[in-house]
């Protein structure tokens, strides 16, 4: 029995074929030839090709990416960033007893796989967790700049081997209080905004295993050159949004109303940077100042006696540094001479 169909609808005489036939690979080949060959744009397709209908191809539109952090919040970040890379290099110096220069150079705002996807292989990535700001900071530090850290805690000049292996558990446990320090640095940036305690949530080598945000979400990457002995190697920072939300809504609503520096300037008290504690500072006593005839100052020789106006030992100034800090009393104490500090100079 024979029949016969047109298995395209195209109208085509070759394809006009017997139920019964078998159809060869080279015919069906030739029929998909002519189907493609023809125009075959159906009404209203008109928005996929050029313009005009003539089948140049389909356009394709890029669409803006989206991101939670706008270019207003990059400001104050970039400023609060660049003071804690300064107080970093400063700290990082006197733990390793050598130069340590840190520079920020990029502030960015990349979806998490393409962060990801960035990051050498292998590498050596901290994750933190950041209290009370929810989600998980990562801490990317290359291998190379690990092992020279690690040459410099053990006594060396700070070399690398040529050969760079994956970090394992010991390289870990002695790079543990950098990377302590360079989070609680971080910390501090921001204490008088929120108090913020980190813990260190374990240490990953292979980025394949990083699922500490879905791939989409805003990270914010601070990358650092840091440069000590003959190296300088990247260093990065990644948070997401989730965490910086609460920090960036404060900096916005301390800079919302000009008119009002005082409700800004109500940071929370000042408190002290442990950096400063071994800094030597260069301490003196002042008396107030008194009036004395010229004539009398020229006849002065050595064993007179000047006569001090009575309230003098109530006015000497202690200076810092050669700036004037206090106020205070003269007296004794355990038979040395001493100050008692009765008033601060403010500025």
């Amino acid at each position: 029995m024979s029949s016969s169909a047109n298995l395209f609808g195209t109208g085509s005489a070759a394809a006009a074929t017997a139920a019964s036939d078998i159809i060869s690979q080279s015919e069906v080949e030739k029929l998909l030839a002519q189907v493609e060959s023809q125009d075959v744009s159906a009404p209203g397709g008109s928005a996929l090709t050029g313009e005009g209908g003539g089948g140049d191809g389909i356009r394709r539109h890029e669409f803006p990416k989206l991101t939670l952090i706008s270019s207003g919040d990059l400001r104050p970040l970039r400023m609060r960033h660049e003071d804690f890379i300064a107080s970093l290099a400063t700290r990082l110096s006197l733990h390793l007893g050598l130069e340590v220069g840190l520079q920020l150079t990029k502030l960015e705002v990349l979806p998490f796989q393409q962060f990801v996807d960035g990051l050498a292989a292998p590498t050596y990535v901290t994750l933190l967790k950041l209290q009370p700001l929810a989600g998980i900071c990562l801490l990317d530090l290359p291998p190379k700049l690990g092992l020279c850290i690690i040459d410099r805690i053990l006594g060396g000049p700070g070399g690398a081997p040529e050969e760079i292996p994956p970090l394992g558990k010991i390289e870990s446990r002695l790079l543990t209080p950098i990377v302590t320090q360079i989070i609680n640095e971080w910390c501090s940036t921001w204490r008088d905004m929120m108090e913020i305690q980190p813990t260190v949530l374990g240490t990953e080598t292979n980025t394949r295993y990083l699922r500490t945000s879905t791939p989409a979400a805003s990270m914010l990457v601070v990358g650092m050159e840091m440069r000590m002995a003959e190296l300088a190697a990247p260093l990065q920072l990644a948070f997401p949004h989730s965490m910086l939300e609460p920090l960036t809504f404060k900096l916005n609503a301390g800079a919302a109303d000009p008119q009002k520096p005082g409700a800004a300037a109500k940071t929370g008290p000042v408190k002290w940077n442990p950096l400063f504690n071994d800094l030597q500072i260069q301490v003196t006593a002042e008396s107030s100042e008194f009036e004395l005839p010229a004539g009398k100052l020229a006849e002065l020789k050595p064993g007179d006696i000047l006569g001090l106006p009575p309230h003098w030992m109530n006015q000497v100034r202690l200076c810092l540094a050669n700036h004037p800090g206090f106020v205070g009393t003269l007296g004794l104490s355990d038979q040395l001479r001493a100050v008692k500090i009765e008033k601060c100079l403010k500025g």
